[in-house]
């Protein structure tokens, strides 16, 4: 799985209760896999889309005392709509399985464009 996993950061606004009337901004994570590369093509141009295995986020998502996400890749969901646009994608270099607890799995993150221009000493020479 090294190299094909991903997430997915959406912003969603809600209201905090049924009483409340201000909204709130929230970032949700979803965690997931590349099962498939796809290129839709519309004559002019192509937009790479991933088809995608999705950690079901309510319980297969878990963030530990020390800070860690963790991931229970076998609690799959999201298999109605598992196609995302490609450059709504962040790599998650790899999943690692947590040693404590087999099941779970902790988040080891890619790398962005953003982190390597900020840091000299990670560019090529």
């Amino acid at each position: 799985m090294q190299n094909s996993g991903v997430t997915l950061e959406i912003e969603s606004m809600y209201f905090g209760s049924s009483k409340d009337n201000n909204l709130v901004m929230a970032t949700i994570s979803y965690f997931g896999v590349i099962e498939e590369i796809l290129k839709v093509d519309f004559v002019k141009f192509r937009v790479p889309v991933f088809k995608c295995k999705w950690v079901y986020s309510n319980t297969g998502v878990n963030v530990d005392d020390l800070g860690f996400t963790l991931v229970d890749l076998e609690k799959k969901s999201y298999k109605k709509d598992p196609f995302i646009m490609a450059y709504q994608a962040k790599q998650v270099f790899f999943y690692v399985k947590d040693p404590s607890n087999q099941r779970w799995s902790v988040v080891i993150q890619g790398r962005n464009e953003h982190d390597v221009e900020n840091h000299e000493d990670l560019r090529v020479q």
